[in-house]
């Protein structure tokens, strides 16, 4: 009899240590299947905030040699510089923001060549008194985002 209680115990033992073993190998592979979607995503992060940055180093050269206007310009990068945040703070750039403000209503591409003329003039006037306006500052605020982007890399 005591015997028999001393085979079951040892068995009971071995069927709780397997049943252990195999909770933590599958809470192991969990962890490890985890671990690889982060790092999934955080390689995903990495790249998109290469373009970003990438991206913006080409706006800030073609604002600087002429290629691009100012307004074109501030739209585009508000829109990348929105995509670094929290990394950048909120009114790092505020003229380009008041840029992006004032003409973000203009329609564009297909939207801009559907308007009359009439409007469309109207809109371009708009678009020249900001470039006249913020034209330097704006200027000195891509500077300013391309020396940060380059510090990023």
């Amino acid at each position: 009899m005591i015997y028999f209680a001393i085979v079951t115990g040892c068995l009971f033992i071995l069927a709780l240590s397997f049943y252990i073993y195999r909770t933590l190998k599958a809470a192991s592979a969990e962890k490890s299947r985890q671990q690889g979607v982060i790092e999934q995503h955080m390689a995903e992060h990495d790249e998109r905030q290469e373009y970003v940055s990438s991206s913006i180093d080409i706006i800030v050269k073609a604002l600087a040699s002429g290629q691009i206007e100012v307004v074109e310009a501030s739209i585009r990068l508000k829109m990348l510089v929105d995509q670094l945040r929290p990394n950048i703070a909120e009114n790092s750039f505020p003229v380009i923001e008041l840029v992006f403000a004032e003409t973000g209503h203009i329609p564009k591409l297909k939207e801009w060549k559907a308007l009359d003329k009439k409007l469309r003039k109207e809109y371009t006037r708009k678009m020249n008194n900001v470039e006249k306006q913020y034209g330097d500052q704006v200027k000195v605020e891509a500077q300013h985002l391309g020396e940060l982007m380059a510090l990023r890399k």
